[in-house]
């Protein structure tokens, strides 16, 4: 890249920096990218009253590059622009028509998707592809097709399933969302693989096999984009308390059924929080934990079991630790999925993180979900033994590797176009009451910029970020409570708090504590 490319994207020119940087291989920003987009033809600005100029200053940069690639590659950019408009077309779909349909639905004929056939440079979107420091990129998977049919997904905003037919013959499951930001769900994708990259790189966690599993998401425009499918897995949820078939169900059918333990806390929701203490005990009491059926009825072989369920205590470990140092929050009981080959956890939709839980109107009060089905699957000994050491082994890699999880966060908190604070629709979305339906329906389609604007009207949009990266430094140096505590401490408390059922009887009961 020379001085005229540097000016056409819109950056800085400045000489030495050039120079310096002509010296490293390209391939090793790749993985970068977020973080150089963030920072792609911004001027000196502050403040959220930039909004626009810093938008359209950006899109003017990323315009410049996206020339300098179809100079080369014309066709390549035509298709691959086609089908970002096709997967858009689709995701904003109008999908209520067919809300209760459960078999595979016929994509309406007039949807560009459909239309898409053998597009020989464009490589399937939702498939990791691994940086080549060659820059050949040979034997990539593209797209031949995508069948005719889609499904829907649970949830309010109807998601649709789709499957791409590769070119070597696999078909592969895709997530199709409208009416959600995706951006934060991928930059948390991004921080997961650097945290596994550290796990890797660590003797104690690598012969743990301590990793975050991760799935691609691929963000469109600021309300649509394209999730891998993580096949083979299913809620937790579904496991434990699906109406018909759940384990509760079949385990434990003279229990309270999960549907009574929700009303009850419901209808304890405006009591004091004593009173609302003593009927999560009473609820806990008639509804005991489960899950250790899971591994037993998956896996038969009593090697392979005692294997898979290590494999299960080992992922709760490590996804509630990272979980926690990134302040994820919404952890309930469809976000979290098991694989049902590995028995390692997969959290999805990662739309809560740096602690906006705790802002919520019935606030988080947890640092992850550890509640007494998950603890439950972990066997006799519940957290102690492998489950607190993998923690600690954990908690020390990240502690260890301040600075470069500092780096890739630091970007997406200071970057104005991104939409990670709470507002008031994010947080209706989230707990969303009966007698909120009507509001909700009203304001579903509200523009998420909009919503953050008024809601940030009242405090400063860079002085929220400034206080989430300073307790983000505080839990990479072990302070809790205006403590300093050893890896070993922190682990502890952090175990208590999850496991404190005055704690989790003063959650919004949506989230399910008692499961």
């Amino acid at each position: 890249m020379d001085r005229d490319d540097v000016i056409l994207t819109g950056l800085p020119f400045d000489p030495t920096a050039m120079k310096n940087a002509e010296k490293i291989p390209s391939y090793k920003f790749l993985p970068l990218m977020y973080q150089l987009a963030a920072r792609m033809g911004t001027k000196m600005m502050g403040g959220l009253g930039f909004h626009e100029v810093l938008n359209n200053d950006r899109m003017e940069a990323a315009r410049n590059i996206i020339n300098i690639v179809r100079k080369r590659r014309a066709r390549m950019v035509r298709n691959i622009e086609a089908l970002c408009d096709a997967y858009i077309t689709l995701a904003n779909v109008d999908a209520t028509p067919w809300k209760s349909q459960r078999k595979g639905i016929n994509i309406p004929a007039d949807q560009p998707i459909i239309k898409l056939k053998n597009l020989e440079d464009v490589v399937v979107p939702t498939m990791e592809i691994k940086v080549d420091p060659t820059g050949q990129y040979e034997n990539l998977v593209t797209i031949k097709s995508f069948k005719p049919e889609f499904r829907l997904a649970g949830g309010l905003n109807l998601p649709i399933i789709i499957d791409c037919v590769g070119s070597d013959g696999k078909e592969r499951r895709q997530l199709v969302k409208g009416r959600d930001d995706l951006r934060q769900d991928a930059v948390m994708q991004q921080v997961f693989q650097m945290c596994n990259t550290l796990l890797q790189q660590n003797t104690e966690t690598r012969k743990r096999k301590l990793t975050i599993r991760r799935y691609k998401v691929v963000p469109l425009s600021q309300r649509s984009g394209v999730l891998e499918w993580c096949s083979g897995t299913t809620p937790i949820g579904e496991f434990l308390v699906n109406v018909e078939e759940g384990a509760h169900k079949r385990y434990r059918p003279k229990d309270y059924s999960s549907y009574q333990c929700q009303k009850i806390m419901m209808d304890a929701q405006k009591k004091h929080s004593e009173e609302k203490y003593n009927i999560f005990m009473k609820v806990c009491e008639n509804f005991q934990p489960v899950f250790r059926y899971f591994c037993m009825e998956k896996f038969l072989d009593p090697a392979v079991w005692f294997e898979k369920r290590l494999a299960y205590t080992r992922s709760v470990a490590t996804s509630s630790i990272v979980g926690y140092i990134l302040g994820l929050g919404d952890r309930h009981v469809q976000n979290i999925l098991i694989d049902e080959q590995t028995a390692e956890l997969v959290h999805i939709d990662l739309g809560v993180a740096f602690e906006q839980g705790k802002i919520l109107p019935t606030p988080e009060t947890v640092p992850f979900r550890l509640t007494r089905d998950i603890v439950d699957g972990m066997g006799i000994s519940g957290v102690e033994g492998v489950f607190r050491r993998c923690c600690e082994k954990t908690m020390a890699v990240m502690r260890n590797s301040q600075e470069a999880l500092l780096t890739i966060v630091e970007v997406l908190l200071y970057d104005p176009l991104f939409d990670w604070t709470m507002n008031p629709l994010k947080a209706l979305y989230l707990q969303q009451r009966p007698e909120d339906e009507a509001d909700m329906n009203s304001t579903l389609n509200a523009d998420p910029q909009e919503c953050k604007r008024k809601a940030s009207d009242d405090q400063s949009f860079n002085k929220v970020a400034e206080r989430v990266l300073m307790r983000l430094q505080e839990k990479l140096k072990g302070v809790e409570e205006g403590t300093v505590l050893s890896v070993g401490g922190q682990v502890n408390l952090l175990i208590q708090q999850a496991m404190d059922p005055k704690n989790l009887s003063q959650l919004f009961p949506g989230w399910k504590p008692w499961v």
